[in-house]
């Protein structure tokens, strides 16, 4: 076919193509290179393998150890532990059947928390009461019985004649079918005195009413006397509050207490009242003395008259203000350290946690445990393993004390046992990032005074590289040099609760080291308990402040600890070291 058309002419003149010829060069090319690729990255993959298991050497020929990445960390047990539940503290739910089962006898005639007052019987606490150790072992070490789980019912009888204290333990605690009364250890009573119950919200109430009626009559002396703060229909912020000696008591048989006044923390004042709360009628608590400027009178009427007529050494005590009113408080008096903001250090998992837990049982490297909070004293730690081998059987907190000196009562009198003001029950919530690490693991409790509450993340778990070697040593040659160096990081597990205990601020570790250490440590952190300063205070005080000091007191924390290092029949020595003349 002929055409004029000169695009056709050139298109019908083009020579024959070979682009199908290198199209199938191309492709076969590139599959050629896809293989030697994935050949490679096969030799490179087993290589690495290879490399994670076993040690490589450096270019002075020293082996390292190669850390295969775990980013999601260890896994968790397959099956519960033995020991799950044994241990654990009640539930929600078995504090409710607990406490429903005990409402319901007749014979204790119990009046519902809410609506009793001193003089009724009412449950005051219910917690959960481990397992004797033999039980405990018997079912751990050699397949018997898994024990009961059983709980311990505190009840106050303000109804009763006399007006007693009770403990009951009740079983079991999903269903509870029986009750009977604890005895005192050491003996056949199961008791104690009423004037001797621990201090709770009934007494609280009716305290707080006798001073306000007591301190009405003082209303112009406090005024007067405490830049325009007072007590009763006082006006925010120049409230005063009250605070109390404890114990309440140096007998089983006494309940009286020193009421002092002061406008905070660390603003205690000069004003005190001795309160007898003995006994359940109400009506006959009464003030015994009042102390005011060092001087003491027989009752308010007594001093509020003398106040009147000027026949007293009256005081003024301004209150703080401007920078002095930021004594001790937390808020920031200065500029930030460093003047730029920047983070501070962080800890940091790099493969994820290195412990597991399973409810309250814990596993670490060579160590495992099982932990609860007894509601009174604080944490409880049992069948504490090392090697697969249990070391101690329970370590646990018991009691701390803090006993004080000082010339006013306000202060002498105080010998505090912190068990009996809840060091579990007030170890409160803990701040991620501040109280622990932020990739600790946290756990809540539950307590029952009056009705359960559960308390969010009071207790934390986490691993601490503590910054110094575990063990370490440097080879010297003495000449510029080293045979070798050899050295362990010492990496612990932490299990950490913070009790706040009014003023005092308790920070309690338990600290698991890789060597089948155990250490126990207490920080105290908060406020010192405070108390009025003048010249009569310097033998037993430094002042701290403008009116204001700490009488000088010492701690005291105890821990039981019940080793069974080689099994239970072991014992314990002490060695004394002496001097020999040679």
């Amino acid at each position: 076919m002929e055409t004029s058309d000169p695009m056709v002419k050139k298109k019908s003149d083009r020579a024959p193509t070979n682009a199908p010829v290198v199209w199938k060069v191309l492709a076969i090319v590139f599959i050629l290179i896809s293989v030697a690729l994935m050949i490679a990255l096969i030799v490179v993959a087993t290589k690495k393998s290879k490399s994670d298991r076993e040690p490589a050497e450096n270019s002075k020929g020293d082996h390292v150890i190669q850390v295969q990445n775990c980013e999601n960390g260890m896994d968790g047990l397959a099956e519960p532990p033995k020991s799950s539940g044994l241990f654990d503290d009640l539930t929600i739910e078995e504090i409710t059947a607990v406490r429903a089962y005990l409402m319901e006898q007749a014979s204790l005639n119990l009046t519902e928390p809410a609506e009793a007052s001193v003089d009724s019987n009412y449950i005051y606490m219910i917690q959960f009461l481990p397992p004797s150790k033999n039980e405990a072992l018997e079912y751990l070490d050699n397949n018997g019985a898994k024990p009961e789980r059983k709980a311990v019912a505190v009840v106050f009888h303000g109804a009763a004649n006399p007006p007693l204290v009770r403990e009951y333990i009740v079983s079991p605690v999903s269903k509870p079918t029986g009750h009977v009364a604890r005895k005192i250890p050491g003996g056949e009573k199961d008791f104690v005195t009423f004037n001797a119950r621990p201090f709770d919200t009934r007494m609280r109430v009716i305290m707080t009413y006798v001073v306000h009626y007591a301190s009405a009559k003082l209303d112009k002396l406090m005024k007067e006397s405490y830049d325009g703060f007072s007590f009763t229909g006082c006006k925010s912020p120049k409230c005063l509050g009250i605070g109390f000696t404890s114990p309440m008591g140096f007998t089983a048989e006494d309940r009286i207490s020193w009421i002092n006044f002061k406008r905070d923390m660390t603003g205690h004042l000069d004003l005190s009242m001795l309160v007898d709360f003995g006994g359940v009628d109400t009506k006959k608590w009464k003030i015994l003395k009042v102390l005011y400027n060092n001087q003491t009178f027989d009752s308010v009427d007594e001093l509020a008259a003398k106040y009147e007529n000027n026949t007293i050494n009256k005081i003024f005590v301004p209150a703080p203000k401007g920078k002095d009113a930021l004594f001790s408080s937390y808020q920031r008096r200065r500029d930030p350290q460093p003047p730029t903001p920047m983070r501070g250090p962080e800890q940091y998992e790099p493969d994820g946690k290195r412990y597991t837990v399973n409810g309250r049982h814990v596993s670490y490297m060579s160590w495992s445990f099982d932990f609860r909070m007894d509601s009174n004293s604080g944490m409880q730690i049992y069948d504490i393993k090392f090697n697969g081998g249990r070391i101690v059987y329970e370590l646990s907190l018991q009691e701390a004390a803090a006993t004080y000196t000082g010339y006013y009562p306000a202060a002498s009198w105080n010998n505090f046992l912190d068990g009996g003001w809840g060091m579990g029950a007030y170890s409160m919530e803990l701040v991620r990032g501040v109280d622990c690490p932020y990739s600790a693991t946290f756990f809540d409790l539950v307590h029952m005074f009056e009705k359960p509450t559960t308390v969010r993340n009071a207790v934390c778990v986490f691993e601490l590289n503590t910054g110094m070697p575990l063990r370490r040593h440097y080879d010297n040659n003495f000449y510029n040099g080293y045979k070798f160096y050899g050295g362990m990081t010492n990496q612990v597990l932490v299990l950490r609760s913070v009790a706040t205990l009014y003023n005092y601020d308790y920070v309690f570790d338990f600290l698991f080291y890789q060597n089948g250490v155990i250490e126990v440590k207490m920080s105290a952190s908060g406020y010192v308990y405070g108390a009025f300063y003048d010249s009569n205070m310097d033998p037993y005080a430094y002042p701290l402040h403008k009116d204001f000091t700490s009488g000088t007191h010492d701690h005291l924390i105890n821990y039981k600890v019940d080793l069974d290092i080689g099994g239970r029949k072991n014992s314990f020595e002490t060695i004394e070291i002496g001097i020999e003349n040679v």
